[in-house]
């Protein structure tokens, strides 16, 4: 604690965990070709895996993503933020070391469910975390920030993936969350939300001036702020949300966000990556073209941070589905004249274009912005309740397309399934237009006094006296 300087020092070690977590997305598209080789030197489980084996281990990590953020929530809620962060770098590690060692397809099931469990908890605790400790003008590029981790998550595997046994591949990632535990436990505070809940105000105080570098007369306004904003709550439920009409529009807002980020098919496309480079017949060999995207959605998960607090989290989430939508079509017509018989050779740079461009445009805003709005627009009783169970129907549908992917695929095509995937970025774009609000530089008081408003706008004209009657309330505005 002595050493610890600001809010960004903490945020920079608790992305960490992002990165730790994202890493098991990308790990099967290095590890397919391995676990699908004849040679033992190669393949641990001495045998190649079967289709129906390819696609569990894809999907149970989504399986235990959907279980994952509600034990964790009623960890962090009685225990607190710090110690639920700590409780998902342990079994991250554990799965790891369970997958370096394997020599049964059983023993990578059951590693990949428990990276699926702590996945789940950290896509519900990380932005929550993130979002309470950061000042509220820089808050949605500090929630960002994931991106960038996230992002390095998904691009080791395909730098380290081809080139390493399975053994030393698993082992050097699990040197990723042993590193987060050191430095977390040593250097980051509690989250000063929850440290004001429980009534621990002089450490909240403490915590604050360590995070803002300020002194304890500097940080009043904001000890107000939090003290004030958790008044406003009483311990909620998950009725309580389908009760209240505000928090009803929140959930619904949040939902199609984050199942449209999943129908947008990122986690299907990152699974099989060289297997579609493969498909595609392309002069680039599959894993240097697996690279080269993994490379660019790198580059690219820069960009949000610098941008959601200068253009909004609406305009990101917008142009970032329509440029999906583009790229996912574009990748669907080469397919389809593929499958047509048609010859290729003049075109096969149009799918590591536009997976490219795909990549891109997903880091610019679906990424990670409905990850920064579910920390936003709940109040904090039931904050922790509505990001369990947003995450959980994320990987609900994640779980959905990347099991059902190959069945998709021969159903309908890859054309087809990719001309699926842009309609869903499409229909989220719509759909933003029209309902996701704005909450950029609100502090969290401010977005709820927001939202509340909206129920002042069901109101009746009387034609003839202009008076403007609330609905609801039955009570006269003018």
């Amino acid at each position: 604690m002595k050493h610890f300087q600001s809010s960004v020092t903490a945020i920079l070690i608790v992305d960490l965990l992002a990165t730790s977590g994202d890493v098991t997305l990308s790990w099967t598209s290095p590890m397919y070709p391995k676990l699908y080789s004849n040679d033992t030197s190669v393949n641990p489980l001495g045998r190649p895996i079967s289709p129906d084996e390819d696609s569990w281990i894809g999907s149970l990590l989504n399986l235990g993503a959907i279980i994952g953020p509600y034990p964790y929530a009623i960890i962090a809620g009685k225990l607190g933020r710090r110690i639920a962060l700590l409780a998902v770098a342990l079994p991250q590690i554990i799965s790891f070391l369970i997958m370096a060692f394997a020599k049964h397809i059983y023993l990578f099931y059951f590693a990949r469910f428990l990276a699926g469990l702590v996945v789940g908890a950290g896509y519900s605790l990380l932005p929550m975390y993130i979002a309470e400790i950061s000042r509220d003008d820089n808050r949605g590029a500090m929630s960002l920030t994931l991106n960038v981790f996230w992002a390095i998550g998904n691009f080791l595997p395909y730098v380290l993936g081809p080139f390493l046994t399975v053994y030393w591949f698993n082992t050097a990632l699990a040197i990723i969350p042993i590193t987060f535990l050191v430095l977390f436990t040593i250097s980051v505070p509690e989250s000063p939300y929850y440290l004001v809940e429980v009534g621990e105000i002089e450490k909240a105080e403490e915590t604050i001036m360590l995070l803002r570098s300020l002194s304890k007369e500097e940080v009043q306004e904001e000890l107000s702020s939090i003290k004030a904003y958790l008044k406003q709550t009483e311990d909620g439920n998950f009725w309580d949300i389908i009760k209240d009409k505000t928090l009803r529009k929140a959930l619904l807002i949040c939902l199609v966000l984050i199942v449209s980020q999943e129908l947008s098919g990122f986690c299907a496309i990152t699974y099989h990556l060289e297997p579609i480079f493969e498909s595609a017949s392309t002069n680039i060999s599959a894993d240097l073209s697996a690279f080269i995207v993994g490379f660019v959605l790198l580059i690219s998960s820069f960009v949000a941070p610098f941008l959601v607090d200068r253009a909004g989290r609406k305009a990101l989430i917008i142009c970032s589905c329509l440029g999906m939508c583009l790229a996912l079509t574009l990748l669907g017509i080469f397919f389809q004249i593929q499958d047509l018989n048609y010859c290729t050779k003049s075109i096969n740079w149009i799918p590591i274009f536009s997976l490219m461009w795909y990549i891109v445009f997903f880091n610019l805003g679906i990424c990670s912005v409905p990850w920064t709005l579910t920390s936003e627009l709940f109040p904090n009783n039931v904050k922790q309740i509505a990001s369990s169970t947003i995450t959980s129907f994320c990987w609900v549908t994640s779980f959905t397309t990347t099991k059902t992917f190959n069945d998709m695929n021969q159903w309908i095509g890859k054309s087809g399934t990719f001309w699926v995937f842009a309609v869903s970025c499409l229909c989220c774009a719509i759909f933003s237009i029209f309902y996701v609000p704005e909450t950029k530089g609100k502090s969290f008081s401010e977005i709820q006094n927001m939202l509340q408003s909206v129920k002042i706008r069901e109101v009746e004209i009387d034609k003839k006296s202009g008076v403007i009657k609330d609905v609801e309330k039955g009570i006269y505005l003018n």
